[in-house]
Formats: structure tokens, sequence, C-alpha cells
């Protein structure tokens, strides 16, 4: 998959395809994630929704690309940990 995704960087068609398959339908799924959330009361209103999925997903693909450490459980379960308070109301 890594290879896929670095593959297609230099292809305007292919990167359309990647987004449109695959980045975009799972995009939309934690958008109304956080949307729930939100109006739940779980997170701050005003939260910047794109910032804080970019928050949580970050860690995981660049581990996931680099492969210079587990992407685990553990990791994902400490990303979180740290990002979603910034998030929540107090």
């Amino acid at each position: 998959m890594a290879r896929l995704v670095t593959g297609i960087h230099h292809d305007k068609r292919l990167q359309q395809i990647f987004m449109e398959r695959y980045v975009t339908p799972r995009r939309q799924m934690q958008r109304r994630f956080v949307g729930e959330a939100i109006a739940s009361g779980q997170l701050k209103r005003g939260t910047d929704t794109e910032l804080l999925i970019d928050a949580l997903n970050g860690p995981l693909f660049f581990r996931w690309l680099q492969g210079h450490a587990p992407l685990d459980k553990v990791f994902a379960e400490r990303v979180f940990d740290k990002v979603i308070p910034a998030f929540q109301r107090k």
C-alpha cells in the first residue's frame, strides 16, 4: 500500500482515483463521527474537524509509511490520549 500511495504522487489521475475511492469516503465517515461528538458535547463547539482528523491520522500514517516503528494498538491509543484532550470541553 505504501508503494501505491507514494507511486501515484506524480500522476494526477491516479491521485484523484485514490482520493475518490479511498481517502474521501473515510474522511467523510470521520467527519460524521467528529460532528456527532461535537453535537453530544464530548468535543468543544468550534472544533476544527479537519485539524482533529489530521492530528489523529498523521502520526499513524507516518509510522505506517516509514515503517520505522511498530504501528500497533498501544501507539494508536497513545496518540488518541494525547490529541483528544486538546479538543474536549473542559
